[in-house]
């Protein structure tokens, strides 16, 4: 040891070498594209630990039932020389049909996890600073759990539409023919991804539980379609028909039958199912903005 006060000895300085960023800096954009790609990692689990990962293969596994099993049998039937032409797949509508209950519960399942961890362990506070705002960080949200829910419906709907094209005796012509039926897929999917997609992150802002926001989003679902199923039989004439808008699940899908201009689900003429999932679907995007534009404050 040394005395105090004599020499250098006494006392060190340390440089702790803080520096300026001097790197290449990024616009908003560019971090409303961070917040939507880390959506889309979480939605389907990656980068975290297996149990994250088993909702998002099981449900996207089950949309793609139909297709698969529909390639296996035609697959198994052509090996021992059988006509495949005369084995008669799915219709997009009819696959949409099979595939809503399961996009009903991934989006259930699933896309609370894009919100109710942020605001529960506060890093919500993180994400809304300038210049990202409220808006940026729940639309960024909102449109990563969009594409992995849109594509989960579209690719089993493309390898459908393949496989009626390959299936027939000229693939081509066939292609030529029913081509109308892809812009249709798009929009039907798509809807339908929209509609449940605003649903469930809706329910989510209500709650930082995920399995409170899961629930929610069931309930509403099934008491819907049974209040719905109920007011249709109990009530006759135009209040009967008018019930029908309070199934949620049939209103949905009577707007992918009219995309694809199959039969219609409801007792309502078709605008009505159409003007009505609109009016939800906006609506409740527009409560779930309010509510983020209110925490950004």
């Amino acid at each position: 040891m040394t005395a105090a006060g004599t020499g250098a000895e006494a006392g060190e300085v340390f440089d702790p070498g803080y520096q300026g960023y001097e790197g290449e800096r990024h616009g908003r954009w560019q971090a409303r594209r961070t917040i939507w790609r880390d959506g889309v990692r979480i939605t389907l689990g990656l980068g975290r630990g297996v149990s994250k990962k088993v909702a998002p293969v099981i449900f996207i596994g089950l949309m793609w039932l139909p297709a698969v099993v529909v390639i296996v049998i035609t697959g198994f039937i052509s090996t021992f020389g059988g006509d495949t032409a005369d084995i008669e797949g799915p219709t997009f509508a009819e696959y949409y049909g099979w595939a809503f209950l399961f996009v009903v519960l991934f989006a259930a399942v699933v896309a609370p996890e894009l919100l109710c961890p942020d605001r529960r362990e506060g890093v919500i506070t993180l994400y809304l600073v300038r210049p990202i705002t409220a808006t940026d960080y729940i639309a960024a949200r909102w449109f990563a759990f969009l594409t992995v829910a849109a594509l989960a419906l579209w690719c089993p709907a493309l390898l459908i539409f393949g496989w009626n094209a390959l299936s027939a005796n000229n693939p081509g012509a066939w292609a030529k023919d029913h081509w109308d039926a892809l812009p249709r897929l798009f929009a039907a999917g798509g809807v339908l991804a929209a509609f449940l997609t605003t649903l469930a992150m809706l329910a989510s802002s209500f709650t930082v539980r995920r399995p409170y926001a899961a629930i929610g989003t069931i309930a509403v679902i099934a008491i819907s379609a049974v209040i719905g199923g109920i007011g249709e039989e109990a009530f006759s004439g135009d209040v009967g028909e008018w019930s029908s808008l309070i199934n949620l699940p049939l209103v949905a899908l009577s707007v992918s039958n009219w995309i694809f201009e199959a039969p219609g689900e409801g007792p309502l003429e078709d605008g009505a199912y159409i003007v009505w999932l609109a009016v939800l679907t906006l609506s409740s995007g527009a409560l779930l903005w309010w509510r983020y534009r209110a925490l950004g404050r």
